[in-house]
């Protein structure tokens, strides 16, 4: 598969082991007698068929909230932005920047979009490094589509697939089939996916990274998906991350809304 990556993911990577509850209204059952290799192929299939992504920008809403042990938002930053890809992060233009904490709500726009200048600046230093070493264009620096989702024949592998019957999503009729990994390895993920029953379009990741650091205690990622002219794009990202290092916890939920997608000249 190519490796092509996608907005939203350009994150630190906290890991931790997460066991993912199944979502009421599942159904038992496998469809159609269809059986396990065969659904993966066919997701494998439409997940080739998508157009490469191009040159493209969106409007992004960004939130990431510190909670306190209750999942209480303790603290919010939200962010609006357009954001603009070619293949990796190319541009970022911060429209407002906003700090929510004990009810008040702080314009944080002007240090905040110097702040990310800056950290743009980094992005596009470690990708030329990146692309002129051995380690390629993507190498530690962001997730591919291919990290995500093990549909490959490279990746397949790795991991053993179960279908556990289906369900409905925004009023779809979904397949649901589970990854879990053979052994735990660096760079793997694993968890729900969430097949159109008709199509076999992935709707819905809800995965775990297979191997974390042990300060990690929980780290789950929650991916819906959509076509956009003949591509696929992510409408929404929700990242949960708690850790724990000595006598200091972290709990903290990342949120991006994906809108207004256009292509970039």
């Amino acid at each position: 598969m190519p490796n092509r990556s996608r907005p939203g993911l350009l994150v630190s990577l906290f890991f931790l082991g997460l066991t993912l509850m199944l979502p009421a209204g599942i159904r038992p059952g496998s469809p159609d007698e269809i059986s396990v290799d065969q659904v993966v192929e066919k997701a494998y299939q439409r997940l080739v068929s998508y157009q490469d992504f191009g040159r493209w920008q969106a409007l992004v809403i960004s939130s990431q909230t510190n909670a306190d042990r209750h999942w209480q938002a303790d603290k919010i930053r939200r962010v609006t932005k357009r954001m603009k890809f070619d293949g990796g992060l190319l541009d970022e233009e911060i429209l407002e920047a906003v700090e929510i904490e004990n009810g008040r709500t702080k314009d944080i726009t002007g240090p905040y979009r110097q702040q990310r200048l800056e950290r743009l600046r980094k992005i596009r230093e470690e990708r030329e490094k990146a692309r002129t070493s051995d380690q390629g264009p993507g190498s530690g620096l962001e997730l591919s589509l291919d990290d995500l989702i093990p549909f490959s024949e490279k990746n397949r592998k790795n991991y053993l697939f179960k279908l556990l019957g289906e369900a409905e999503l925004d009023g779809e009729r979904v397949v649901l089939l589970e990854a879990r990994a053979r052994v735990k390895k660096d760079f793997l993920f694993e968890g729900l996916f969430y097949l159109s029953g008709d199509s076999y379009d992935l709707r819905r990741l809800e995965i775990t990274p297979v191997k974390t650091p042990g300060f990690i205690r929980e780290f789950l990622m929650e991916v819906d998906l959509a076509l956009w002219q003949d591509r696929l794009v992510m409408k929404k990202v929700r990242i949960k991350i708690y850790g724990r290092f000595l006598f200091k916890s972290i709990r903290r939920i990342i949120e991006e809304e994906y809108s207004d997608y256009q292509p970039l000249n």
